[in-house]
C-alpha cells in the first residue's frame, strides 16, 4: 500500500531530526574533545603530567586518530618517563599514516626496547627504501642508524632463540638424568649430561658486545637519554641551524599557555621558507600577528640563526609585548618599560635583545645609538606608522642594519597606494621598482586607492605579504556584554576623592611635573580604594619631600582613609557576586585594593582564590586550580592569570579601571578568547563624578569599545595625533580644568577626537578589505 503524503512528510521529519541529532552529537563531541585538550594544555604548562595524561586519554577515547592529541600524548609520555605512553602515541600516529619522518627512528627504538623486534624490523624495511626520497638532511646518518637498529633487532631475536634452545636442552637433560640416577643419589646438579649427543645439539650461539654508554653520556650532557640514538640526536641538534627546510617548527613545544593555530604556524613556515625572514604580516585585527612574529623570532633563535634582535612598538604596547614574550615564549627581554631602563643608559641599547618604544628609539638622544649597530632581526608593530617615507619612523627603520625584518599592521593602506609602496620598499627595495614606475604601472590616475594591473601587483605583493582573514581562521567567539555601574558615593567617600584631587592640583601647580607620575598614580588609586591611597600617602610621608602644610594635608587624608572600613563600592560588589551565579573574576590594579577586598570577602564568608605577581609559580597554579574546582571567585591584579586557561569563567568585574584602554582590553581578553563557550559579562565599577566615570562615558557610550573586536581599540588609540598617552590626557584634563564645566568640555573634545579616529580607522578597514580581501591568505 502506497504511503500517504502525510506519512512521507513524517518520515522526512524523522530523518531530518535524526540528522540534526547526529550533527549535534558530532558538535558536542568535538566541543568536549577541544575542552579536554585545552584543559590538558593547562596541566602541561604546570607540569602536572599525570592530570594531563588522564585528560588526553579521555580525549583520545572519543577521537583515537587525532594527530594533535597523539603528538601531545607522546610529549607527556616523554616527560613522565613513560616509554609505554610514548610508544602508544607513536604507534597511533604510524597506524594512521600521521607519523612525521623524524619520528620513525624513535618509534623503532621504542619497539626494540619493548622487545617487539618483528614490528620494528617491518617498519625499518619499509622506511629504508624511502629515505633517499625524503626532503631532509642527515639521510646518511638516518640510514646507518636504521641499519644498526635492524641488526640489533636481529641479534636480539637470535639471542632469544638461543635462550629457548638452551632452556629446552636443559629441561630434557634434567629429565633423563633423574630417570637414570640411583635412588641414593640426591644431588641432581652433580650429574653432567653429554651435550654432544645428537638429541641435545644446539645451533651456534652468535656473540655480540654492546657498550654501556650511560657514564659517557652523563659526563657530557648531565642527562640520561633513552637510548644511544638519543645521544646521536643531541649531537645533531647542534647542526639544526644548517637545515635546508622549515617544514617543521621546533619552537612549538616551547610555547607556554597558548595554543598556536594552524594558520599562524603556516604563516611562520611561509615567512621562514619562502620570504627568508622579511615579510609584511597584515592579518585582520585579532588574529594574533604578535604570536606569528614571535614564532618566527623563536624559530630563528632556537636554530642559532638570530643572536640579536630589536622589537619596536608604539609606547602603550611595550608592556603588552613584554608580557607576550615572557609568558608565552619564555623569553625575558629588556624593555623601555623596565623600572631600571633609565639607569642602564647606553648599556641598554647595546644588549643583544631589546624591546623598545619606537618613540624612544627615534629620539635625538637614542637615534645614533640604535642605528650604529647591527641586528639579526628587527620586528616593528603597528607598521602603518611607517607609511610616509619623509617621517622619522620610516627613516629609522630604513637606517637600521638588519638581516631579517617583520612589519606588522592590519591596515597596510590608509589613504594612498604609495603608503604600501613605502612599506614594501623597507622590506625588499626594488620589489615594486621605483616610485615613479610604481605609479605608472599600478596606480589609477585620479584615484590613488584604485590599483591597476592587479594580477601582477598581487604576484609581487604575494612574495612579501601575508594577510589572513577571520573567515579563513574561522574565529567564532560568543559575544561580550559590558555594563557600567555607577557607584553613588557617601559623603566621606566624596570628601576623600575631592581632597585627593585638590591636593594633587596644589602640588602640580607648585612643583610642576616633578611628581607627575606619583600624583597620577595617587588619583587612580583614589578611584580604586582608600587602602591603596593610604599606602601611597604613607610612602610619601617617609620621603618627606613636602612642606609642613602639605604634610599636614597628607596626614588628614590618610586619617580619612583609615575611617572607611566599608565603602559603597564593596556593597555593590557583594550584590553583583550574589546575583551572578557561577565563576566570576574581580580585577584590581593595586595590591592595597586587593588586601582591602580580601578582608571584605573574608568578613562576608565568601570563599575566593587569590592571584598576584608576587606569588611563586606553584602557588599561582594552586590558586587557579582552587578557582576552577572549588571556589567561585578569583581576586586578581592586572596580570590576571597570564598564560593560563580561564575560559571556564565567563563573568568579570573591573573593580577599578585602568586609564589605559589597552589594559582594559587585556583584562577582558583573559576570558573573552577562543575556547570561550558562553556569552561574556563585564561589570565596570566607577564612582559617580570620578575620572573613571568620564573615561567610561567616552569608551563605552561614545566609541562603543566593548562591542569592538579584540585588538581594534589598539588601532584607534594608535591614531590619536601626538606622542601623549591616553592616561596622560586624562590626568591633564583633570588637573588643569578650573571647574567641572571646563572639565566636561575638555572630556567632550577628547571624545570627539576618539570618534574621529574610529571613523578614520573604519574607512581604512573598508579600503584594505577592498584592496586585499582574500587575495593574500595562505
Amino acid at each position: 500500500m502506497a504511503k500517504t503524503k502525510e506519512e512521507k512528510r513524517k518520515e522526512k521529519r524523522k530523518e531530518k531530526q535524526k540528522e540534526r541529532k547526529a550533527r549535534e552529537a558530532v558538535f558536542l563531541q568535538k566541543d568536549k574533545i577541544e575542552s579536554l585538550f585545552q584543559e590538558s594544555l593547562f596541566y602541561i604548562q604546570g607540569k602536572n603530567w599525570s592530570k594531563a595524561l588522564g585528560l588526553l586519554q579521555k580525549a583520545l577515547h572519543l577521537k583515537p586518530n587525532d594527530q594533535l592529541l597523539l603528538e601531545r600524548l607522546g610529549f607527556v609520555g616523554y616527560h613522565m618517563e613513560r616509554p609505554d605512553i610514548e610508544l602508544k602515541a607513536l604507534l597511533g600516529l604510524h597506524e594512521n599514516n600521521l607519523l612525521k619522518e623524524d619520528h620513525i627512528l624513535p618509534l623503532c627504538e621504542l619497539l626494540y626496547r619493548h622487545e617487539r623486534c618483528d614490528e620494528a624490523i617491518e617498519i625499518i624495511d619499509k622506511t629504508l627504501p624511502q629515505i633517499p626520497k625524503m626532503k631532509m638532511r642527515g639521510k646518511k646518518k638516518l640510514t646507518i642508524s636504521m641499519q644498526q637498529l635492524k641488526h640489533s633487532c636481529l641479534m636480539h631475536k637470535q639471542f632469544l632463540l638461543n635462550q629457548e634452545y638452551l632452556n629446552k636442552a636443559k629441561q630434557t637433560v634434567e629429565k633423563k638424568s633423574v630417570v637414570n640416577l640411583p635412588k641414593e643419589v640426591e644431588k641432581v646438579s652433580e650429574v653432567k649430561p653429554d651435550l654432544t649427543h645428537k638429541e641435545f645439539s644446539i645451533p651456534e650461539i652468535s656473540v655480540f658486545i654492546e657498550m654501556d654508554v650511560s657514564t659517557f653520556k652523563n659526563a657530557l650532557t648531565g642527562r640520561t637519554y633513552l637510548s644511544y640514538n638519543d645521544y646521536e640526536l643531541t649531537l645533531q641538534a647542534n647542526e639544526i641551524r644548517f637545515k635546508e627546510t622549515f617544514d617543521n617548527l621546533i619552537c612549538l613545544f616551547g610555547l607556554k599557555g597558548v595554543r598556536s593555530f594552524w594558520y599562524q604556524e603556516e604563516t611562520a613556515k611561509k615567512v621562514l621558507k619562502y620570504f627568508r625572514g622579511r615579510a609584511l604580516l597584515a592579518d585582520e585585527v585579532g588574529l594574533g600577528k604578535t604570536v606569528e612574529a614571535l614564532m618566527v623570532f623563536k624559530e630563528y633563535l632556537q636554530r642559532g640563526m638570530v643572536k640579536s634582535a630589536l622589537i619596536l612598538t608604539p609606547t602603550p604596547l611595550v608592556s603588552q609585548w613584554k608580557e607576550e614574550i615572557k609568558t608565552k615564549f619564555d623569553l625575558d627581554i629588556l624593555s623601555t618599560d623596565d623600572p631600571d631602563y633609565k639607569t642602564k643608559g647606553d648599556e641598554f641599547w647595546n644588549t643583544s635583545f631589546i624591546l623598545a618604544s619606537i618613540n624612544l628609539a627615534k629620539s635625538k638622544k637614542n637615534y645614533e645609538k640604535v642605528i650604529q649597530r647591527e641586528y639579526d632581526m628587527v620586528i616593528v608593530d603597528e607598521a602603518h606608522h611607517l607609511k610616509n617615507k619623509t617621517t622619522l619612523n620610516w627613516k629609522l627603520i630604513n637606517d637600521l642594519k638588519k638581516r631579517y625584518l617583520l612589519l606588522l599592521t592590519a591596515t597596510p593602506v590608509e589613504n594612498n597606494l604609495i603608503e604600501l609602496y613605502n612599506l614594501i620598499t623597507l622590506l625588499k627595495p626594488g620589489q615594486l621598482k621605483t616610485e615613479s614606475a610604481f605609479k605608472e604601472e599600478f596606480m589609477t590616475r585620479g584615484d590613488p586607492t584604485d590599483p591597476q594591473n592587479q594580477e601582477k601587483l598581487k604576484e609581487l605583493l604575494g612574495q612579501v605579504m601575508i594577510r589572513n582573514t577571520r573567515a579563513l581562521a574561522k574565529i567564532d567567539i560568543p559575544p561580550r556584554f559590558a555594563q557600567t555601574i555607577k557607584v553613588e558615593t557617601t559623603k566621606n567617600e566624596k570628601e576623600l576623592y575631592d581632597r585627593v584631587t585638590s591636593f594633587i592640583i596644589d602640588i602640580s601647580q607648585k612643583k610642576g611635573t616633578a611628581n607627575r607620575l606619583l600624583l597620577k598614580n595617587l588619583l587612580e588609586e583614589a578611584g580604586s580604594s582608600p587602602k591603596a591611597v593610604s599606602l601611597t600617602l604613607e610612602r610619601m610621608l617617609i620621603k618627606r619631600d613636602f612642606n609642613l602644610e602639605q604634610e599636614q594635608e597628607i596626614h588628614a587624608i590618610n586619617n580619612l582613609c583609615r575611617t572607611m572600613n566599608d565603602t559603597s563600592k564593596n556593597k555593590l560588589l557583594l550584590k553583583v557576586i550574589r546575583s551572578s551565579p557561577g565563576k566570576i573574576i574581580i580585577f584590581v590594579k593595586y595590591i592595597g585594593t586587593m588586601d582591602y577586598i580580601s578582608e571584605f570577602l573574608s568578613w562576608e564568608n565568601i570563599p575566593y582564590a587569590l592571584f598576584h605577581g608576587q606569588m611563586s609559580n606553584a602557588e599561582k597554579d594552586r590558586q587557579i586550580n582552587d578557582f576552577k574546582d572549588k571556589k567561585d571567585v578569583l581576586l586578581t591584579t592586572e596580570i590576571g592569570g597570564e598564560g593560563r586557561n580561564l575560559q571556564f569563567c565567563h563573568q568579570m568585574i573591573n573593580y577599578d579601571l585602568p586609564w589605559n584602554p589597552m589594559k582594559i582590553e587585556q583584562r577582558i581578553g583573559r576570558i573573552h578568547r577562543i575556547g570561550q563557550e558562553k556569552e561574556v559579562n563585564i561589570y565596570n565599577f566607577c564612582a559617580s563624578g570620578s575620572a573613571e566615570d568620564y573615561i567610561l562615558e567616552i569608551l563605552d557610550k561614545k566609541i562603543n569599545m566593548f562591542e569592538m573586536v579584540i585588538g581594534e581599540i589598539d588601532m584607534i588609540m594608535g591614531r590619536i595625533k601626538g606622542e601623549q598617552e591616553f592616561s596622560d590626557m586624562i590626568y591633564d584634563i583633570w588637573v588643569n580644568s578650573s571647574s567641572d564645566t571646563e572639565r566636561k568640555e575638555s572630556f567632550d573634545k577628547l571624545a570627539v577626537q576618539l570618534k574621529r579616529t574610529k571613523t578614520s580607522y573604519e574607512k581604512t578597514k573598508i579600503l584594505d578589505e577592498k584592496l586585499f580581501g582574500e587575495n593574500y591568505e595562505l
